[in-house]
């Protein structure tokens, strides 16, 4: 059968529901052990095809916004067999209807399976329209749309750089923007954004182990943080998928690569708990959902 939302308590859900203004029935696939404080929600469309969204216990959801990925990062399991299509505004909703029948979202981020800004339309009316708070994980791509994304109503923008030397950046960004072209759209951008605005962008920084985490890889980027004091560089970490060869740096090697930071004045954060667990990882959830989940809806 079905899974169909009914309303629940809760001022958040209640906000959703009064938003859509109308009742939607969905098939949706069994999801991982609801004990957990991350859930891991796989979705099931109307072509058969799958995607996934995480509740993080910090009160966040992270939502897809494409089957598949075009981008070809060769660390992220979520775009390992290329790009389907893009979801429809309304498969965004689906997505957050499942969600609060199962926990309370604060805020929404557009962090999960897919390039936001290739999915541009959907992305945008998200942003101006929703209800909660929303902000996006990007490569950038296209830098035309990163330009309009930075003067929207976003609660964030976290750019997904991952290294400051060009060669690196496109190793793990095979077709994302060039790290120039996004560091110059970002300086050009940089004297139009309030305080308030500059201090909602971060840059994301994955670490591998023996890729983007030497010297030379460390003073680049921190060249670059020294040209936006407000932003926050987040240091980020692979999360264990089956097969994956990519690894990040050993625990010692990671507390010296964040305490280099704080020394340069760089304000950097490291991954959170939630981030950290083993359903907490962006890039992971294709693979998860595929391995993990049976073919068969939630009984109402």
């Amino acid at each position: 059968m079905p899974y169909c939302l009914s309303d629940s308590d809760g001022l958040h859900v209640r906000s959703i529901l009064s938003f859509l203004g109308k009742d939607v029935i969905f098939p949706v696939l069994a999801w991982s052990d609801m004990t957990k404080e991350n859930k891991v929600i796989p979705i099931q469309l109307d072509d058969g095809k799958v995607v996934e969204a995480v509740f993080y216990g910090s009160g966040t959801l992270c939502l897809s916004t494409q089957v598949g990925c075009v981008v070809g990062c060769p660390f992220c399991a979520s775009g390992a067999k290329g790009f389907f299509r893009h979801l429809t505004f309304d498969e965004m909703m689906t997505q957050i209807e499942v969600a609060t029948n199962l926990c309370t979202p604060e805020r929404i981020t557009l962090s999960g399976i897919g390039e936001p800004l290739h999915n541009w339309d959907v992305t945008k009316q998200l942003i101006e329209d929703f209800a909660l708070p929303v902000s996006v994980t990007t490569t950038g791509s296209p830098l035309k749309h990163l330009r309009k994304l930075l003067q929207l109503p976003h609660n964030g923008v976290m750019l997904s750089l991952h290294s400051a030397i060009e060669a690196t950046h496109k190793q793990l960004i095979p077709r994302g923007p060039s790290c120039e072209g996004l560091l110059q759209t970002l300086k050009e951008a940089w004297p139009t954004l309030s305080r308030n605005k500059k201090r909602k962008l971060g840059i994301n920084y994955l670490l591998i182990d023996g890729i983007n985490d030497s010297q030379q890889e460390l003073d680049a980027m921190a060249d670059v943080m020294r040209s936006f004091p407000e932003v926050t560089l987040h240091l980020l970490l692979c999360n264990t998928v089956e097969h994956a060869t990519f690894r990040s740096p050993p625990d010692e090697r990671l507390q010296e690569i964040h305490q280099f930071f704080r020394d340069q004045d760089i304000h950097c954060r490291r991954a959170n708990s939630w981030r950290r667990k083993e359903d907490g990882g962006c890039g992971t959830l294709m693979v998860r959902g595929l391995q993990g989940i049976s073919e068969k809806t939630v009984a109402s």
